[in-house]
């Protein structure tokens, strides 16, 4: 079952004395937060007044926070959105929180562990599974080695065999 709401960064402290929040982007396009008018974060709303890109963060200022100690007070926190504001994604394409948990199928054998983390590198992202020894495995998310991707029944379906001792 999908969640109503999708992370999209994570706070990782203040900028600035007027309570601009630095924000680790979760997404390919930091641009997309300019199209922003709100984040979710632990249950509250933050409207949303200025957004820009700062380097490789984000910076927020927010009409509820107007002071560094209040900026500070949120770092380490995560924020979302309603799924209904999200981008449309193209054929193909995935939120990363929705792959995570899902049971990683091998096409070869019986083989099967759990999708826990998708890690944004360079030129291909990263699988993160893990066994039920909590062993983790890495493998390119190409379509040589993942077979089928099922977000409604739980699973995807890759190949282990060079990945997988």
């Amino acid at each position: 079952m999908l969640k109503d709401t999708l992370t999209i960064g994570k706070i990782t402290g203040a900028h600035g004395i007027y309570g601009e929040l630095k924000i680790y982007p979760m997404t390919d396009e930091a641009e997309r937060f300019y199209d922003l008018d709100y984040f979710l974060c632990e249950g509250k709303k933050y409207d949303i007044q200025i957004a820009r890109i700062h380097k490789q963060s984000v910076l927020i200022q927010t009409a509820q926070i107007q002071d560094r100690t209040e900026a500070e007070k949120m770092r380490g926190k995560m924020i979302e959105i309603y799924r209904k504001d999200a981008v449309e994604l193209e054929e193909g394409q995935f939120f990363i929180e929705d792959l995570k948990g899902l049971e990683a199928r091998d096409r070869n054998s019986d083989k099967t562990m759990t999708l826990v983390d998708v890690l944004r590198a360079g030129g291909a992202d990263v699988l993160v599974f893990k066994n039920s020894g909590g062993k983790e495995y890495m493998m390119p998310f190409l379509v040589e080695y993942v077979d089928e991707v099922n977000l409604n029944e739980g699973y995807i379906i890759v190949d282990f065999t060079k990945f997988v001792d």
